[in-house]
């Protein structure tokens, strides 16, 4: 029996479950491309951030009830929270999707969808790393989100000054909502991948 096998208590259902968590964001992520294009994703990304409703409820339930866990509560809440804000954060955007439908599908609708699926695809894979604290494979992962998270700066930037060429003034608010939107899921993957690092710092 290794040194994390004595700091790691073998209790797996947390890892399962933020995997779960994980999995709904994953999916969300790869659907929000084509909310551009099809307004009708609204029912679909809307179902996966109801689970995820539901699976932090039952991360938070076993938290109370849990006398020993894996990590430290603190981490594993800390965790659930942000990853569902990413989930949230993506929601809303197709919401606003639906609810403004600006008439003009710009660049950045393409491009930050792309940044963001990319990101929580990173983001998954770190999460599945936690289990075994393999810090090296991780800090890789949380290199990439940073590295996207610049993109979504740039690219932020680049389109914000582009919108307020519109001529439209309701298309120009429409399009700054969503762009803002875009740009919160990518900070929120950052800061997943941030409590990331600092978990398997703490325990590797």
């Amino acid at each position: 029996m290794g040194i994390k096998d004595i700091l790691i208590p073998q209790e797996t259902k947390f890892f399962d479950l933020l995997e779960e968590l994980s999995s709904q964001v994953r999916i969300a992520s790869i659907e929000l491309g084509s909310v551009f294009d099809n307004s009708n994703k609204l029912s679909t990304i809307e179902d996966l951030e109801h689970e995820g409703d539901r699976i932090v409820h039952e991360i938070y339930t076993m938290l109370d009830k849990s006398f020993i866990t894996p990590i430290d509560r603190e981490d594993i809440s800390k965790l659930t929270i942000l990853y569902d804000d990413v989930l949230d954060a993506i929601w809303d955007v197709t919401n606003r999707m639906h609810l403004m439908r600006p008439v003009n599908k710009l660049e950045y609708m393409t491009s930050f969808p792309v940044i963001i699926e990319k990101s929580v695809s990173e983001i998954d894979n770190a999460l599945k790393l936690i289990r075994v604290m393999d810090r090296k494979t991780i800090e890789k992962h949380v290199i990439n989100v940073h590295t996207y998270e610049n993109q979504a700066d740039n690219l932020h930037d680049t389109t914000l000054s582009e919108i307020f060429q519109l001529d439209d003034v309701k298309e120009l608010l429409k399009h700054k909502e969503i762009l803002e939107k875009l740009e919160k899921s990518v900070d929120y993957c950052e800061d997943v991948a941030d409590v990331l690092r600092d978990v398997v710092t703490k325990y590797s």
